[in-house]
C-alpha cells in the first residue's frame, strides 16, 4: 500500500523537475446522500412552492497552486436537489421539486428557482490533509403570475474533511460529502432571508428602491416595486414603477401584465384587456398570459374570444389534459352543444387506452415487473399481482425488449388477444395465459368529459344517450361533480325532484348546482327555498347556467309569480300604490329580462301619477350621495358598489339607472351602460332627454360592437 501511495507522487516529481504544474481532474458522479438525522426548526411561510431545481446541473471548480492545477467537477444539481427537502420541507406548507415548470402555478403559490451558483474548494497536505469546500445558492423568487416578489436571495455555507495520515487522499466520494455538507448549510442560512423576502413586502420595496436610487435601470427593481406594491394595494405606487419598466424595456411581456394588474385593480376593464393583450402579441406563446386572456375575456362575457385564447392556450399546453374542458365549457355556453361533444370525445380519445390494466416496470437485462394491478382488469381477474414478472408477451421475451417496446406490446385493439408468459417471484413457477384486452383512462378527468356529453345530450333532449354516457363515467369516477350535474339535470328531466336535489346538493362550490336545485324545489312547490337560492346566483356567470335553463326556473315558478303579480295588480287598481309596489319590486327580484321591462313599465305608469313614491329615503339617500361623492373623486367601480345598494333598497327610482349608466361609460363598460341606461328609459318613458338618451344608447352599442 506504501509503495503505491510513493508511486503517486512520481508524477509530482517530474513536474516540479519539469517547472511544469500537474493538472488532475476529479469527476464526481452523482449519489444518494444520507440526510443530517436532526434537522434545526425553521421559519414557517403559508405558502405552497413549486421548487425548480435541474439535478443534471455541474459545476466545475478549480483550484491552482505552484505545483497543481486541480479541477474538481461537482454534481451541484444532484446535491442542491437533496439538500432543499431538508429545510423547504419544513418550510413551506407543501413543496414540489422539478426540473422545469411543467405546469400553471395555482394561486396562492409561489415558484423559487434554486441553484448552485459558486463553488471552491482547497486543500492542505498533508499529515492531516484537509479539504474545505465553500458553496453559494441563488434563490429566485416568483409569484404564481411567474414576476418576482424579491430581489436574488443568497446563501452561502462551507463543508470541512480532515483525514490523518501522512500520504492520505482524498477520493471522488469524499469531495461529493464535503460539497453536500457546504449547499446543504447554504440552504440553511438562505432560510431566514428568503422568509424575510416573503413575509415583510415593505422591507423588500424599501430595499429594493435604494437599488433603483443606484441603477435606476434595473428593470428587475421595477417589477418587483410594482409588485410588491400591487400586493399592499398600493396601487399609484405599482402603476409608476410598471410604467417605468414598460418605457425602459418596451419589448418585455412583464411590464404589460404588471400593468394589466394595475389596471384590474382600478376596474378599468377595457385598459386591462389592452395591456394583457399586448403582453400576449410580445410573448405570443407564454401559456400564463393566454390563460389570463382567457379568464377576463369570460369575466367580461367576451365568449367568443376567450374560445380564441384558450385554443391557442392548448397549442402551447397540449400535454394540459384539463385544457379542452375549458373549451367544451365555453361552447356549452353558447349553446353549441355539438362543439361540446366533438371537443369532449376527442379529449377522451387522447386519454384512453387498450390493455390488460397493469403498470408495469424494467430494469435494462430483466424481464418485466408488474408495479401495480387495476381493479376488476382483465390482469386482476387473471390473477396476476404485483412483483410477478412477465416473461414472454405472445412468445417474445421481455429480457431484450425496452420498456416502451413492451408496453406497446400489451396494449392494442379493445377486445383483441395477447398472451403472455409469467413467473411467480415465490416459486419461480411459469404459467401462460390469454387475456383480453380492455379500454382504459390514463387520467379521471375523463369522467368530466364524458358527462359534460351527457349534460349536452340532456340539452338536446336525447336522454337514451345522456343515460349511456353517465353510465360510462360512473365506472371510472362515480364521484365526478360533472357527473352528479348531468344526474340532477336528468332527474329534472324525469320528474325526479328529491333525486335532483339530492345529486345536486352533493356538488360544493357549483352555481349551475344551485339553479338545479332551485328548480327541483320550484317544482316541489317549496318556492321560498327555490328564491332563496336563485337570489344568490342571480348573476352567476357560470358557463353551465343558459337563459335556457333559467327559463325552466322561471316557468317552475310561475304559480307563485303570477299570484304575486295578481295581487300587485289588484292594489294597483285600488290605488294602493305603495303596496302594488312593494310586490312588483318583490317579482324583479326573480323576473327575466322581458317580465321585468313589463313590471317596470307597469311602475312607470304609477310614477308618473305618485312621484313621490320613489324619492329616495334614509339608508338609499346615504349610499347615493357616497355614489356621487365618490364619482367626483374618480372612484368610479366604488360609485357603481353604491348605487347597486341604493337599488336593492329602492329598485324603482329611474335617477339611480342614469347615474349608473354614466359611471360605466367612464370605466368603458358599455354593455352595463346601454342596460342600465335602457332601464332608465323603461321607468321614465317621458323623460324630456329620451331621444339624446336613445341616440346614446345606439353610439355605445356601435362602441361595443366595432370595440372601438
Amino acid at each position: 500500500m506504501i509503495v503505491i501511495r510513493l508511486l503517486l507522487f512520481i508524477p509530482v516529481i517530474f513536474a516540479l523537475i519539469s517547472c511544469e504544474p500537474i493538472r488532475i481532474t476529479t469527476k464526481v458522479a452523482p449519489f444518494e446522500v444520507e440526510p443530517p438525522k436532526e434537522v434545526p426548526s425553521v421559519k414557517k411561510l403559508p405558502y405552497e412552492a413549486i421548487v425548480i431545481v435541474d439535478d443534471s446541473k455541474i459545476y466545475t471548480a478549480t483550484e491552482y497552486t505552484a505545483d497543481v492545477i486541480h479541477t474538481v467537477e461537482f454534481p451541484a444539481g444532484n446535491l442542491l436537489r437533496q439538500a432543499l427537502p431538508v429545510y423547504f420541507d419544513m418550510m413551506f406548507s407543501k413543496t414540489k421539486y422539478e426540473r422545469s415548470l411543467s405546469s400553471l402555478i395555482p394561486s396562492n403559490s409561489l415558484l423559487i428557482h434554486a441553484i448552485v451558483d459558486n463553488i471552491n474548494f482547497s486543500e492542505q497536505c498533508c499529515a492531516p490533509t484537509v479539504l474545505n469546500i465553500n458553496a453559494r445558492t441563488q434563490f429566485l423568487i416568483y409569484d404564481s403570475d411567474l414576476i418576482e416578489i424579491a430581489l436574488p436571495v443568497f446563501g452561502t455555507g462551507s463543508g470541512k474533511i480532515s483525514k490523518s495520515g501522512l500520504f492520505s487522499t482524498i477520493n471522488e466520494k469524499e469531495y461529493g460529502i464535503t460539497a453536500y455538507q457546504a449547499i446543504l448549510n447554504s440552504v440553511k442560512n438562505a432560510t431566514d432571508a428568503i422568509y424575510e423576502a416573503v413575509s415583510n413586502p415593505k422591507i423588500q420595496i424599501s430595499e429594493v428602491k435604494q437599488l433603483i436610487n443606484k441603477e435606476p435601470s434595473n428593470i428587475q427593481a421595477y417589477r418587483v416595486v410594482a409588485n410588491l406594491s400591487l400586493k399592499n394595494n398600493d396601487i399609484a405606487e405599482a402603476l409608476a414603477a410598471s410604467q417605468m419598466h414598460v418605457q425602459l424595456a418596451p419589448k418585455d411581456p412583464n411590464g404589460y401584465l404588471l400593468l394589466y394588474k394595475c389596471y384590474l385593480a382600478q376596474r378599468k376593464y377595457k385598459d386591462a384587456i389592452a395591456q394583457l393583450e399586448q403582453a400576449v402579441s410580445l410573448a405570443p406563446k407564454s401559456a400564463i398570459l393566454l390563460i389570463k386572456l382567457h379568464d377576463i375575456y369570460i369575466e367580461r362575457s367576451k365568449y367568443e374570444k376567450a374560445i380564441e385564447a384558450v385554443k391557442r392556450y392548448i397549442e402551447q399546453r397540449p400535454d394540459d389534459h384539463y385544457a379542452p374542458l375549458r373549451l367544451a365549457l365555453l361552447y356549452f355556453k353558447l349553446g353549441k352543444y355539438d362543439e361540446v361533444i366533438r371537443i369532449s370525445e376527442k379529449a377522451i380519445n387522447t386519454l384512453s387506452f387498450s390493455g390488460i390494466g397493469a403498470s408495469i416496470i424494467k430494469n435494462e437485462g430483466e424481464y418485466t415487473k408488474i408495479k401495480s394491478v387495476e381493479l376488476n382488469s382483465p390482469a386482476q381477474k387473471a390473477g396476476l399481482k404485483p412483483n410477478y414478472e412477465i416473461v414472454e408477451v405472445d412468445g417474445k421475451s421481455t429480457l431484450e425488449m425496452s420498456l416502451n417496446e413492451v408496453v406497446q406490446s400489451l396494449r392494442g385493439q379493445e377486445g383483441t388477444n395477447v398472451k403472455i408468459k409469467v413467473r411467480k417471484p415465490d416459486t419461480d413457477e411459469t404459467f401462460t395465459i390469454m387475456l383480453i384486452r380492455e379500454k382504459f383512462y390514463a387520467n379521471p378527468v375523463v369522467a368530466s368529459y364524458i358527462s359534460l356529453i351527457a349534460l349536452s345530450s340532456i340539452e338536446l333532449n336525447n336522454k337514451t344517450n345522456a343515460k349511456k354516457y353517465m353510465e360510462e363515467a360512473e365506472k371510472i369516477s362515480p364521484q365526478d361533480d360533472y357527473l352528479k350535474l348531468a344526474k340532477s339535470a336528468l332527474y329534472l328531466k324525469e320528474m325526479q325532484y328529491e333525486k335532483s336535489l339530492a345529486e345536486a346538493a352533493s356538488v360544493k362550490d357549483s352555481d349551475y348546482a344551485q339553479l338545479l336545485q332551485s328548480i327541483a324545489y320550484a317544482k316541489l312547490g317549496k318556492y321560498e327555498e327555490s328564491i332563496t337560492l336563485y337570489k344568490k346566483i342571480k348573476k352567476s356567470k357560470s358557463l353551465l347556467i343558459s337563459e335556457k335553463t333559467k327559463g325552466e326556473l322561471f316557468s317552475a315558478l310561475s304559480p307563485y309569480l303570477a299570484e304575486i303579480e295578481n295581487k300587485a295588480i289588484e292594489h294597483e287598481r285600488a290605488g294602493k300604490y305603495a303596496q302594488a309596489m312593494k310586490l312588483y319590486a318583490q317579482l324583479l327580484e326573480i323576473s327575466p329580462p322581458e317580465k321585468a321591462q313589463w313590471i317596470r313599465g307597469r311602475v312607470a305608469r304609477i310614477i308618473s301619477l305618485n312621484p313621490s313614491l320613489v324619492e329616495l329615503r334614509d339608508e338609499a339617500r346615504k349610499h347615493f350621495l357616497n355614489a356621487e361623492v365618490l364619482f367626483t373623486n374618480n372612484k368610479f367601480e366604488e360609485a357603481a358598489e353604491e348605487l347597486e345598494k341604493v337599488s336593492q333598497l329602492q329598485p324603482f327610482n329611474p335617477q339611480i339607472y342614469f347615474n349608473k349608466a354614466i359611471i360605466y361609460e367612464k370605466i368603458s363598460d358599455y354593455a352595463k351602460a346601454i342596460e342600465n341606461m335602457e332601464v332608465y328609459l323603461q321607468l321614465n318613458p317621458n323623460a324630456p332627454n329620451a331621444q339624446a338618451i336613445k341616440d346614446q344608447i345606439y353610439k355605445w352599442r356601435f362602441v361595443l360592437e366595432k370595440e372601438i
